[in-house]
């Protein structure tokens, strides 16, 4: 593709124009997660394309606020190589689709590229493995699960699953628990294009065999890796179907009913939905589609200590547990930590990123392709943003992201 196309919108490119539209500019199914540019397109039409379900908004929307502060789009970030982008610049060169900032209780920026609006669900990837986490550690701090416990107590389809049966849910929670497991996206071979397939995101070959059909089933067949568990942080997307597996036979509640549980409390309008899987089971590790808005009023809900028209939503416990990280020393050892998390201070836990630098503490949601919530309870600054990146992990775009958040942080803070 030309540089003149390289950024160019899906609107521009007559993706999906046309009845029918032409060969060449058609999105499948079958590439809609990693094709490109039809991704463009794809991660705000995801419902045209897969089975969903809805999560119900509040009948009681809270009004979100807008204060506009004009000088968050003269700031300069620093790409990884060092050079200096203009904020315009940086916004197209990271395929941003929605970029939202709040402070406190406002949003004090927002900027809508592709096509998109406030309003536009958009494909989260990852960051719904966030949510997942944070369901999970409600129910524990109900008293429904036990993070010192085995996952068998809730599921005891998972005894002969080695990469489950004895670790500790915590060490499901954190991703500590060791796992054969390639989660190499370019790797047409790999575990994830498995767990992809068995999800109904991706297409079996002719003739291939699936070991499972939906993503609950796919979890029994996983092993142990090298690792003992505990002994290092890997990130793999089917631990997270364990973790909501946890969660659903602990509530009596499936992902959808306790979705739309927390979207009423902080008041959610308009379109939410989850992707399903082959079984209509909700794909809790990635197939959450949500609106700019409704993640604003999730971030300002915890910005506010969990709290949201005098209701605490989130336990302020839970939230604290998140910042306060996990271990950093297994974050360390694992193949994850790469770019700017590689030099400390990270961790991982409950399905969050956290980072515990010196002046620099945030919880953060993120996922393939460019998604991302990030949450600095302690300076009141949120940050939302959804992209349409061409690779799935790009270390240099994770690291051109986290350097625009310190801007925006600094920035703000000097008000």
């Amino acid at each position: 593709m030309s540089d003149d196309l390289k950024y160019a919108t899906h609107h521009e490119l007559n993706i999906m124009k046309g009845y029918p539209p032409p060969p060449d500019k058609r999105v499948r199914r079958a590439d809609s997660i990693y094709g490109v540019p039809g991704n463009r397109w794809a991660y705000q039409n995801m419902r045209r394309l897969f089975p969903s379900a809805n999560i119900a908004p509040s009948p009681n929307p809270r009004k979100v606020r807008v204060a506009p502060d004009g000088g968050i789009e003269r700031l300069s970030i620093s790409r990884a190589d060092g050079s200096a982008a203009t904020f315009d610049d940086f916004l197209k060169e990271s395929f941003t689709d929605a970029f939202v900032v709040i402070k406190d209780d406002a949003i004090v920026f927002e900027r809508y590229l592709n096509g998109s609006h406030a309003n536009q669900p958009h494909i989260m990837m990852s960051v719904t493995k966030s949510f997942t986490g944070l369901l999970g550690l409600m129910a524990v701090h109900e008293g429904r699960v036990s993070e010192d416990a085995h996952p068998t107590e809730y599921i005891p389809q998972l005894k002969g699953a080695g990469a489950f049966e004895h670790a500790t849910v915590q060490q499901i929670f954190d991703m500590t628990n060791s796992m054969a497991f390639d989660e190499d996206y370019a790797n047409p071979d790999s575990d994830i294009q498995t767990y992809g397939k068995v999800a109904g995101f991706l297409e079996a070959a002719p003739g291939e065999t699936l070991v499972a059909d939906n993503v609950f089933d796919y979890t029994t067949t996983l092993q142990k890796g090298a690792l003992e568990h505990g002994e290092a942080f890997a990130y793999c997307t089917p631990k997270t179907e364990v973790v909501n597996w946890i969660v659903n036979n602990s509530t009596g509640r499936s992902y959808e009913e306790n979705m739309s549980r927390l979207f009423d409390a902080f008041g959610a309008e308009g379109e939410t939905y989850i992707l399903l899987d082959n079984n209509a089971n909700l794909i809790a590790g990635g197939g959450l589609n949500a609106t700019p808005h409704n993640l604003a009023r999730f971030a300002m809900m915890m910005l506010n200590d969990g709290k949201c028209a005098g209701q605490q939503v989130v336990p302020l416990p839970v939230i604290e547990a998140l910042e306060k990280g996990g271990d950093q020393k297994a974050f360390l050892k694992g193949p994850n930590a790469v770019g700017m998390m590689a030099r400390g201070g990270f961790s991982y836990r409950a399905q969050w990123w956290v980072r515990t630098t010196e002046d620099s503490e945030w919880i953060s949601a993120i996922g393939i392709h460019g998604q991302w919530i990030i949450i600095d309870r302690k300076r009141g600054m949120a940050i939302i943003k959804q992209s349409s990146q061409p690779v799935s992990l790009d270390v240099d775009m994770d690291d051109f992201v986290m350097n625009a958040a310190d801007v925006i942080r600094d920035y703000l803070k000097g008000k």
